[in-house]
């Protein structure tokens, strides 16, 4: 491309989408650093992987510069598709990290394919929706087509199991659902089915280990040094950072190993811990800037494609930062979600990446659009 043609792109991109994110990112990597500090033997191995995982990512957050999000609705159902051969295929040839078997595992390095089919299935809905609105309103067949949608690869995480991204996968769905269709009776209607099938997970699918996760949410103290051991630990650290925290490396709870999953699912009770009062102020400020960019992208779609697009980003990714949050101070139950931009995880990284790098597609093709029909 010449400079010339390269020059425009440049100026319609969301440079403070792009900021905010990188500070989150670093954010993570400071993180992933100090729980490499060890008195006895340093490891820094979760930090180098998650700095290729940046790299891989952040390529493919730059390339959406160049890519017209509006190809997605060609390729929409193919990709599903693949969604589906892929969690299918885990299930036979995938490999079991922490109870789950989700990951495919070459030369050492991870990719959990839940993480992208999540993604998938937000562009997916998108293009669902935008065939499936008739003068605003939804009709109750197309409410249960776009169930189908969801229940196909939820079923199939469920057996790895990962009830965390089962109940993602239905988080989505449902929030698109009650923003598009605002019908009374659509919506008692679900909710309805929603809290049958909750039931009936509890009495038929839910693993002894996971009802005591829910029993321990329920009544904090329960197992303190059983099921309830890592909220346990998350709640001490997070109250033991006070206002100032520990400092970067200093974080008993997380450095002794007291608190499990430190570098993942509870990276934000090691923020707390090392950074205090003051750190969760900054990484709360740093996501609410960043979902206010997003809601600002979200004002300027132009089609029901990009507009549903951008939704589910957003409904996916302040999903993720709620319940990781709402988990590491004991508001919700464990669930095993990590915390966008921050936790640690490369394909969790790198997909997250490439839903925001989607978000800048639709601000710089969407602009273009826009310009080229006013012309």
């Amino acid at each position: 491309m010449r400079l010339r043609n390269f020059t425009p792109l440049l100026k319609r991109i969301d440079w403070s989408l792009l900021v905010i994110t990188m500070l989150l990112v670093f954010f993570g990597l400071a993180i992933q650093y100090s729980l490499g500090l060890n008195a006895e033997a340093s490891d820094f191995s979760f930090f180098k992987k998650q700095l290729i995982a940046l790299f891989i990512g952040m390529v493919i957050f730059c390339s959406f510069i160049f890519f017209d999000f509006r190809a997605l609705r060609n390729y929409a159902y193919p990709l599903y598709g693949l969604g589906l051969l892929m969690l299918l295929a885990v299930l036979f040839f995938g490999e079991t990290l922490r109870g789950t078997r989700g990951w495919f595992v070459l030369a050492g390095f991870s990719f959990q394919a839940v993480e992208l089919v999540k993604l998938i299935l937000v562009i997916v809905l998108a293009n669902y929706w935008r065939k499936n609105i008739k003068d605003g309103r939804v009709a109750v067949k197309s409410v249960a087509r776009s169930g189908v949608l969801v229940l196909a690869p939820a079923v199939l995480v469920l057996l790895q199991p990962d009830m965390g991204s089962v109940l993602l996968l239905f988080v989505l769905w449902f929030i698109l659902f009650l923003i598009i269709d605002k019908q009374l009776p659509h919506i008692l209607g679900v909710l309805f089915l929603l809290l049958l099938s909750g039931f009936m997970a509890w009495l038929f699918i839910l693993a002894p280990y996971q009802k005591e996760r829910v029993l321990t949410f329920l009544v904090p103290g329960r197992d303190p040094l059983g099921v309830g051991y890592q909220i346990t630990q998350s709640i001490i650290a997070v109250g033991s950072g006070q206002f100032f925290g520990r400092g970067l490396g200093l974080g008993p709870q997380s450095q002794l190993h007291f608190l499990p999953d430190a570098n993942t699912d509870f990276v934000f009770s090691v923020i707390a811990e090392e950074f205090g009062f003051i750190g969760i102020c900054t990484l709360f400020t740093l996501y609410v800037l960043l979902l206010i960019r997003m809601i600002r992208i979200l004002k300027t779609a132009y089609d029901d494609f990009s507009l549903f697009l951008v939704l589910g980003v957003i409904v996916l990714f302040s999903s993720q930062v709620f319940v990781n949050i709402g988990m590491n101070v004991g508001v919700l139950p464990v669930t095993g979600v990590p915390l966008p931009l921050v936790s640690y995880g490369g394909s969790f990284l790198i997909i997250t990446l490439m839903s925001l790098g989607l978000l800048e597609s639709v601000v710089i093709h969407g602009s273009q659009k826009r310009s080229s029909s006013v012309d």
